[in-house]
């Protein structure tokens, strides 16, 4: 295991992990500008902590539960404007992915990643379960709740 403390390493985890990173975070906050803000304090936590991954994979889901971690901390302190993804200039998302993460966007918080992280990254049940700290079962029930609400 190597501490990612280089900057060639951060730059090199900044580019495999930013546009995830900005997915999630925008549906969570429905705001550009926040968003953003966001995605800049996740990578200052992993410059600060000097965290040391076992691979690429436990890079993801640490970056990940930052995210949504700091995502949470700014709704609940912060009372925010949101703007329409449409308007959003969101880089590199087409105009129908933008319509399915609006609508995602609107789903509870508990649905939200789970149905980011299936559908759009491709994780099982299993993987979303040791991310979030809950079994593959219930990613599962997730799942099926986001399905109905959509």
């Amino acid at each position: 295991m190597v501490p990612f403390s280089s900057s060639d390493n951060i730059e090199e985890i900044y580019e495999r992990n930013v546009e995830t990173i900005y997915r999630i975070c925008y549906i969570y906050l429905k705001n550009v500008q926040d968003t953003q803000d966001a995605v800049q304090d996740t990578f200052l936590k992993l410059i600060e902590k000097n965290v040391t991954f076992s691979s690429e994979e436990h890079e993801k889901y640490w970056l990940i539960k930052v995210s949504v971690n700091i995502c949470k901390n700014m709704l609940s302190h912060w009372s925010r404007k949101n703007v329409e993804i449409e308007k959003a200039n969101v880089p590199s998302i087409s105009k129908e992915t933008n319509d399915i993460i609006e609508e995602i966007s609107k789903l509870p918080e508990k649905l939200k990643i789970v149905v980011y992280l299936h559908y759009y990254d491709g994780y099982t049940s299993e993987e979303i379960g040791k991310m979030l700290h809950i079994t593959a079962s219930g990613v599962r029930n997730r799942l099926q709740r986001a399905k109905a609400m959509l």
